[in-house]
């Protein structure tokens, strides 16, 4: 498929007070490319800088103020929690009848939300899938009536300065422990916050790219290994970290068993994601879907980012609180 550029100037972005939304926001703002209109919902008290549009949105998320809102809005980039599934689609509708030319949804995360394991896994991820299907759907409508209607799902394995500071990578800087799966050798993906917003901004300077367009693909900020990662935050911290080796497939097994379905599964869809990340996330191996050299993306280095991950942790909370 040849590659058409879709010139995209006016963006907008709702989620941007959330996880990785600030980081995005920041990202397409430096890229000094875009003017950035942010959907704040009436009930929201968040607050933005004075190069920031706001368009405040009714919290039901209703069609026609939408449709309205969107009008004139070149893309969408979606970075509230992949789980508000309604609310993703009956944005995805409302930017299709506005005539935005591109969606960048809520597919930011640790996983595949295409593989079938990680489907099976995690419920989180058939809410994804839902979401892209939708987008999918649009996408073939907006061909057959001439409208430019595009998409693309980003994936960026695990966020790697949230992971080391929340957990989420099964380190604990501050009981200097460490849940190694089935050996720690295998490699995985993983993305800085910072990273994930230039990874968002590159997708909208490429529009109609045909490598991103209308697809699913995948970056990362480096892969590594739990082995090399635990060694590189020794280094940091100056101390051994004392590791405890499971089984994934037991670990799986356990935590599968605690989702019960009825909206207290926080935890144990946590813990899937955090092992599922490791043991089922090698961007590398995604063929042509790896598009770190297609985006242009800078090489990280594995000893800088757990420096810089671990050094925003001192300057939060100090050092001796932290790290003894």
């Amino acid at each position: 498929m040849a590659s058409q550029h879709i010139d995209i100037r006016n963006v907008a972005i709702i989620g941007a007070n959330g996880k990785v939304g600030p980081a995005i926001l920041q990202a397409i703002l430096d890229a000094k490319s875009f003017k950035v209109t942010v959907l704040n919902r009436k009930s929201s008290k968040s607050t933005y800088s004075s190069d920031v549009k706001v368009a405040q949105i009714d919290d039901t998320y209703q069609h026609e103020q939408l449709v309205q809102t969107l009008k004139g809005q070149d893309a969408l980039v979606i970075a509230f929690p992949g789980t508000q599934t309604e609310n993703s689609i009956k944005l995805a509708d409302a930017a299709f009848e506005a005539g935005v030319k591109l969606v960048i949804p809520a597919d930011f995360g640790s996983c595949d939300s295409s593989d079938p394991r990680s489907l099976d896994l995690i419920p989180l991820y058939v809410n994804k899938k839902d979401v892209r299907d939708h987008l999918i759907k649009l996408s073939q409508q907006s061909r057959q009536g001439g409208s430019p209607f595009t998409w693309t799902s980003l994936i960026t394995g695990h966020f790697f300065d949230y992971g080391l500071r929340s957990g989420l990578l099964n380190i604990d800087v501050n009981k200097r422990t460490a849940r190694v799966f089935d050996g720690g050798n295998d490699p995985f993906s993983n993305s800085t916050l910072a990273d994930i917003g230039l990874a968002t901004a590159k997708v909208l300077q490429q529009a109609g790219d045909a490598r991103l367009k209308d697809k699913l693909v995948f970056t990362q900020s480096l892969s590594t290994t739990q082995k090399d990662l635990i060694a590189a935050v020794e280094k940091v911290i100056g101390a051994k970290i004392n590791i405890e080796e499971v089984s994934s497939d037991e670990y799986i097994k356990k935590n599968k068993a605690l989702l019960t379905g009825k909206g207290d599964d926080g935890v144990a869809t946590e813990e899937l994601v955090s092992v599922e990340g490791i043991v089922n996330a090698d961007w590398e191996k995604k063929g042509d879907a790896f598009v770190n050299e297609a985006l242009g993306m800078p090489k990280r280095d594995l000893d800088q980012l757990v420096k810089e991950a671990l050094s925003y942790i001192m300057f939060c909370h100090g050092r001796d609180e932290r790290l003894r």
